[in-house]
Parts: structure tokens; C-alpha cells; sequence
């Protein structure tokens, strides 16, 4: 039988296994886009595939835009250019209202640098 302690342990690490396994997935893009205000600046992690490309490859320059099944969000990629179809994970902060050219890209996470977040 278990003691009111035991309990207690067994309820800290599995919540702390919850919160582990949530992170490690990275959020999902419906949940950033349904209320983009609130990370507006913040640094997320959205994994996804890419369905649309922008990109000058010679200087591994790009914009995408990936969708992991709950909706799409562009994606700046920092230094590289993936391909349509592959599966990216990006790091990076939230921007609201970005434009590329003549596109408004709306809510697009911009990939941190390796001297950046």
C-alpha cells in the first residue's frame, strides 16, 4: 500500500512527464496562430512539413510554409533551405504582420541565429 508521500511523488513525476513530453514536441500551429498576440516576440518550437517555398539558394536564403496537420504558419529558417515535402523543426521567435517583397506573411516564426535566444 502506498503512503500519502508515495502518493505525492508519483503525482509530481507524472505531471513532470507530462510537461517533458509537451515540450519535446514542440507546440502545435493552430494553438500559435489561434492567438498569435500571446507569443508575439516569444521563442517557440513548431515542427511541421513543407508545403510552399521561397528560397535563393546560393546565399541559403528562405521563407516556408509548413503545416503539421492542425493548420499552416510560415517559417523563416535561419542559414538553410529546406525542400517541399520535408519534414523541419524550427526554433525561433514569434513575429506578427512580416512582410517579404510584396507579401504579408502574417505570423511567421523567424529561426534563431547561433549567437541569438
Amino acid at each position: 500500500m502506498l503512503t500519502t508521500s508515495s502518493h505525492r511523488l508519483v503525482a509530481v513525476l507524472t505531471a513532470l512527464l507530462l510537461v517533458l513530453c509537451a515540450c519535446a514536441g514542440g507546440m502545435k500551429i493552430r494553438e500559435l496562430t489561434a492567438d498569435p498576440g500571446r507569443y508575439t516576440d516569444r521563442e517557440v518550437t513548431v515542427k511541421g512539413k513543407v508545403t510552399q517555398l521561397y528560397a535563393i539558394p546560393i546565399i541559403s536564403q528562405s521563407i516556408a510554409k509548413i503545416s503539421d496537420g492542425t493548420g499552416e504558419l510560415w517559417v523563416k529558417p535561419y542559414n538553410r533551405v529546406p525542400f517541399e515535402g520535408q519534414k523541419i523543426t524550427v526554433k525561433g521567435k514569434v513575429k506578427i504582420g512580416l512582410t517579404f517583397g510584396s507579401m504579408n506573411l502574417g505570423v511567421i516564426v523567424v529561426e534563431s541565429g547561433p549567437n541569438e535566444g
